[in-house]
C-alpha cells in the first residue's frame, strides 16, 4: 500500500509509558507507525459526557450501598423478614439503576 504520510505527530510519555510501548512493539515485530496506525486503526474509543443523569444514577447506587447495610444488620439481628423486604426492593432498585446505566452506555456521543 503506497501511502503518503506527511503530518507528524508527537506525544510525550513516561518511562514505563513508553517501555510498555516498546515491549509490545518488539513483540509485533512492527514498525514504530505500523504499531501506532494499528492501535489508533484497530480501537474503538467511546466518548461521554457525564451530566446531570449520570450524577443521579451514580447517587441511587451509592443510596442503594448504604441501604444494604441496612438489611445486614436485619439478618445479622434475625430478622430475616424484614431483610427479605429490604433486599427485594433494593434488588428492584439495582437492576433499574443498571437499565439506566446500560441505557446511557448504549449512546455515546461519539464512537469510532
Amino acid at each position: 500500500m503506497n501511502r503518503n504520510r506527511d503530518k507528524q505527530f508527537n506525544i510525550r510519555l513516561t518511562e514505563k509509558e513508553l517501555e510498555a510501548f516498546e515491549k509490545k512493539r518488539k513483540a509485533s515485530g512492527m514498525s514504530k507507525t505500523d504499531f501506532f496506525m494499528k492501535l489508533v486503526r484497530g480501537s474503538n474509543i467511546k466518548v461521554y459526557r457525564f451530566d446531570d443523569e449520570v450524577k443521579s444514577i451514580v447517587h441511587e447506587l451509592r443510596k442503594i450501598g448504604v441501604n444494604l447495610n441496612q438489611v445486614a444488620y436485619f439478618a445479622n439481628t434475625f430478622q430475616s423478614d424484614k431483610a427479605q423486604v429490604a433486599l427485594r426492593y433494593y434488588q428492584k432498585s439495582f437492576c433499574e439503576a443498571m437499565d439506566r446505566l446500560s441505557a446511557f452506555l448504549d449512546k455515546p456521543l461519539v464512537e469510532d
